[in-house]
């Protein structure tokens, strides 16, 4: 299975660590994302530090993404591969792959 690279934290406070993790497919009626710049927020550190209440680790911190549909799961309408895309800012905290770390999560069109 391909590879992709991601930054994780093993627990609260550890140095985040540069892991490789096979890549996921697309999920039935949603989207993989090839991502090319990702944010780090206040979420992000308070998940760093363990501060954020009953987070488990490991956990891959970033989910400001802008970047590009590499695949289409099945159901979806309206995406294509190719297009450019952007987290929306709040479809994340509904999605259960996002909380897990996943690759995947809802997004909205950039162009």
């Amino acid at each position: 299975m391909a590879k992709m690279k991601a930054v994780q934290i093993t627990a609260a406070g550890a140095e985040f660590q540069l892991v490789e993790r096979d890549i996921p497919a697309a999920p039935a009626r949603g989207v993989r994302v090839r991502v090319q710049a990702c944010g780090i927020c206040h979420s992000d550190a308070l998940t760093k530090e363990g501060i954020w209440p009953g987070i488990a680790y490991p956990r891959v911190p970033g989910h400001e993404i802008a970047g590009v549909i590499d695949e289409v799961g099945t159901g979806v309408e309206g995406w294509k591969k190719g297009q450019r895309v952007g987290w929306d800012g709040t479809a994340g905290k509904t999605v259960p792959a996002w909380r897990a770390g996943a690759a995947t999560l809802r997004i909205a069109r950039t162009s």
